[in-house]
């Protein structure tokens, strides 16, 4: 009887599992692959993780006032890869960002490119539209 449930259970997730991947990486599922959002301001965290790295940002919007926006990045190999750590990106820092917009209204994009005017760094998303 345990050897059938646990056949059952392996069968569940040889075919339940490529599923729940793509879930996972469905970003045009949650992010407006051909728009382009693009935004100044200040780095207030950046979240070095998997699966996905964070920075969060304070724009200031029509009156002036700060708004916090979430950018979603790479995993921590990937930008490792690209040349980032976790002391690449600070609080306070002042960047340009570019991505693809929520789809749900939300303030948060998908990173494109991040640059930092005050000494010239910058970044481009690489890989294919699943990373």
């Amino acid at each position: 009887m345990k050897f059938k449930s646990l056949l059952r259970c392996a069968a569940i997730a040889t075919i339940a599992g490529p599923f729940a991947a793509a879930a996972h990486h469905s970003f045009p599922a949650h992010y407006v692959a051909g728009g382009n959002v693009v935004l100044e301001g200040t780095v207030t965290e950046f979240l070095w993780r998997n699966p996905h790295s964070f920075i969060h940002m304070a724009v200031a919007n029509e009156q002036g006032e700060p708004e916090l926006w979430a950018l979603e990045w790479h995993n921590t190999v990937i930008m490792a890869r690209m040349g980032f750590s976790p002391d690449t990106i600070q609080s306070g820092d002042e960047v340009v960002v570019s991505g693809n917009p929520a789809r749900d209204g939300t303030r948060r994009i998908r990173l494109v490119t991040l640059e930092r005017p005050a000494d010239g760094f910058s970044l481009t998303r690489t890989g294919g539209e699943n990373d």
